[in-house]
């Protein structure tokens, strides 16, 4: 019976094992710091961007929103992040750009997040928690009814409701 003598090489061991480390400590961590400004997408991206925003704690987190977002049509994912809200007993108020017009979202937004409740309600209880320490204002065209922006704005702690943690 032979017997081989196989040395091995230990940069073919440890250099692969290390970069494996990387990407597992890579793949876990989030992007940067908290930012108070966030850009809207259909994303579960833009979900931890602004759940990580809002549990920072800021005064006020806004998310910018593009051409496609508009007042009659809320996209899904940023109806869930506006019902946690209304549901925390906090306003939700739409208002064009124009100051001195502001009016409610009333039924319509109340039937649409009923009939976007498709998660799971342990993780979206979860990831949307920290938006009930918050009221919310769409600032809007009224002309085009464009959804310009979204903006967050804590509550004070005494205000409404305990929220949840």
């Amino acid at each position: 019976m032979a017997v081989h003598n196989v040395t091995m090489n230990p940069k073919r061991v440890v250099l692969p094992v290390l970069f494996a480390c990387l990407l597992a400590a890579c793949a876990g961590r989030p992007s940067g710091p908290p930012q108070q400004n966030i850009a809207f997408m259909d994303s579960r991206i833009f979900d931890d961007e602004l759940s990580r925003a809002l549990q920072a704690g800021f005064d006020e987190v806004t998310v910018e929103t593009d051409a496609s977002v508009k007042l009659a049509a809320i996209p899904e994912r940023m109806d869930k992040w506006l019902y946690t809200v209304r549901e925390a007993d906090h306003p939700v108020v739409a208002k064009p750009s124009e100051p001195h017009l502001t009016r409610s979202i009333g039924l319509v937004a109340l039937i649409q997040a009923i009939a976007t409740g498709t998660y799971d309600w342990l993780r979206d209880n979860i990831k949307y928690s920290p938006a009930r320490n918050y009221d919310a204002t769409l600032i809007y065209d009224k002309t085009s009814g464009r959804v310009e922006k979204v903006v967050f704005r804590a509550v004070p702690k005494t205000a409404g409701k305990t929220p949840l943690p």
